[in-house]
């Protein structure tokens, strides 16, 4: 089994009126770093090594109360969100493939008149959940399958 050394680098941002997002970062299960973003944007780096097959990569809002939201006349006025800017691996930033990812939220929420407890093609994490996103090793080939 071939193995591979892979650089990660993870951009994010808020958006906070009155406390800031606390994050957790996960690798194969496995916690990279847990923080909290207050100054507008992070970037958070490392490196694996990784076996052939699948990963999973994870970030986890996990301070959002109900109250971080404001609605008024039926419009969100004020809200705390995590915002997932950018994710580089080997210096190739993901673009859309971010979209990809499967966003599972801790406790089911309304949203567009229906009940849900995950979402997809969302990078603007706004209720307490993890984003996931699966990808194959060897990367570039996983990549050059997905563009």
């Amino acid at each position: 089994m071939s193995v591979e050394n892979i650089n990660i680098e993870i951009e994010l941002s808020e958006t906070s009126w009155s406390k800031h997002p606390q994050y957790s970062i996960w690798f194969d299960n496995q916690v990279v770093e847990q923080s909290e973003i207050s100054s507008g944007r992070k970037t958070i780096k490392f490196t694996r090594e990784i076996e052939e097959g699948p990963h999973s990569l994870s970030i986890r809002l996990e301070n959002k109360d109900p109250s971080d939201t404001v609605i008024d006349d039926n419009q969100i006025v004020k809200d705390m969100l995590l915002n997932i800017e950018d994710i580089r691996i080997d210096d190739i930033t993901l673009g859309n493939l971010l979209w990809f990812a499967q966003y599972k939220l801790d406790k089911p929420q309304q949203y567009n008149g229906k009940i849900i407890d995950e979402l997809s093609n969302c990078v603007n994490l706004g209720w307490n959940g993890t984003y996931t996103l699966t990808f194959n090793s060897p990367f570039y080939i996983w990549l050059l399958e997905k563009l």
